[in-house]
């Protein structure tokens, strides 16, 4: 038995053990909690995609100035990563089944062949 969720009242302390109604729902609060702390970066330095954050920049050597930016931002509002699905300084990746790179965004090679 796994707690989800808990909540304190005057008198009592409750806990959940199932996800509760009312939470599931928690990708939209994610998606809201990354526009908001996003909200400067976006369209500028940062493009942003329910859960997948991708951090841009025209030139190379301002890209860590970017990327502090954006790691301030997450610092601020308490929004942590999980390193194993980081990638950084890449030229080119793949972003819901597309391939996204300095070019644009274009369809992956075998998604066409399979068609």
């Amino acid at each position: 038995m796994r707690k989800k969720t808990s909540f304190v009242t005057p008198h009592v302390l409750y806990c959940y053990v199932n996800m509760s109604y009312g939470l599931k729902n928690a990708l939209a609060t994610v998606v809201r909690a990354t526009h908001i702390t996003l909200k400067p970066h976006i369209g500028k330095t940062v493009e942003v995609y329910v859960d997948d954050i991708v951090v841009k920049s025209h030139q190379s050597d301002l890209f860590l100035q970017d990327l502090d930016g954006i790691f301030q931002s997450l610092r601020t509002h308490k929004m942590m990563l999980n390193p194993e699905k980081c990638m950084f300084g890449v030229a080119a990746g793949k972003l819901l089944d597309f391939l996204v790179s300095h070019q644009g965004i274009e369809a992956i090679p075998e998604k066409i062949r399979a068609i």
